[in-house]
């Protein structure tokens, strides 16, 4: 059994393999060869430990993503096992392994749907998990312009000093997230706002939202005319929307007759010619035991 560090991740999980990977997942998914199933969540005294799992046949490997959080902070890890000799592979610490796949989801969901190869785009939030929102987006596109907006003006400016130096782009700090939303074609949001931060009048005439942060139901990114207003709206996990976004929730109570597609039935599919779309992604253990995959690969610790 091996124990693999952060260093370890940071060195083997590189963004493209990382969005290839996600696409293999969510295939085998859609094909019966992969199973996940919903976060599950004991809050005792001000501490949640979570337990999210994932299999996936064709790396004949079985996973599960923990993590532990209170006040004091968080920890996460992914224990991973061989379907074939039942034999634990390794534990595997999973804060940048969680980062990375968090962003590498909604692009690899991006690049079915925009054709284009030079959107602009804005990323709303400013924090940790929003430096690989568009990490993972510039691993695709090469877009005209990208934008930053933060509930915190000074929050957007350092991140986007911090990042256009990082990808030798230009990242604009936006005052008002219409700034930013109205001109790009696609939209990322990677916060934990309780309160929408921007409705159908925000964004242009075409558009594709990745709603990334919030996995609570008293939590909302994007007003409910976004979801009305769309073509399609797709969901990672179905069972997992229905108890953790307030987005999806809403909709569905509000609008029962309007279809929700799930992600691995979207990919299945094979379609994605929408002007008008969001994906909203809460993280599940299947994204877990497939990041892991390639870490374990690249560090020759499994065929």
């Amino acid at each position: 059994m091996y124990y693999i560090t952060e260093e370890d991740v940071r060195k083997n999980l590189g963004m493209k393999e990382t969005i290839d990977a996600m696409e293999t997942a969510f295939s085998e998914y859609g094909n019966g060869m992969a199973a996940t199933s919903p976060r599950d969540r004991l809050i005792i005294g001000g501490v949640v430990y979570n337990t999210m799992p994932g299999v996936i046949e064709k790396y004949h490997l079985a996973g599960l993503k923990t993590y532990i959080a209170s006040k004091n902070g968080a920890r996460f890890v992914v224990a991973v096992f061989d379907t074939r000799s039942m034999d634990l592979v390794a534990v595997i610490e999973a804060n940048r392994l969680g980062q990375v796949r968090t962003g590498a989801l909604p692009a690899m969901v991006t690049s079915r749907i925009v054709k284009d190869r030079n959107p602009d785009i804005c990323i709303v939030g400013s924090g940790f998990q929003a430096e690989t929102q568009l990490e993972a987006l510039l691993a695709i596109y090469d877009p005209g312009n990208v934008y930053v907006y933060s509930r915190n003006f000074g929050n957007a400016g350092s991140f986007a000093e911090r990042m256009s130096r990082l990808h030798g782009i230009q990242v604009k700090p936006v005052k008002s997230v219409a700034e930013g939303t109205r001109k790009a074609r696609i939209v990322n949001t990677i916060t934990n706002s309780n309160e929408a931060i921007f409705s159908r009048k925000d964004l242009g005439q075409d558009y594709h939202v990745n709603l990334c942060g919030g996995n609570l139901p008293n939590r909302r990114e994007a007003a409910e005319d976004v979801l009305t207003g769309s073509e399609v709206i797709i969901a990672e996990n179905l069972d997992q929307a229905l108890k953790e976004s307030g987005e999806i929730i809403g909709f569905h109570e509000n609008h029962p007759d309007r279809q929700i597609t799930e992600l691995k039935d979207f990919i299945t599919a094979g379609k994605g010619d929408f002007s008008r779309s969001v994906f909203k992604s809460m993280g599940i253990g299947l994204e877990d035991v497939a990041a892991a995959y390639v870490v374990l690969k690249n560090m020759s610790l499994i065929d």
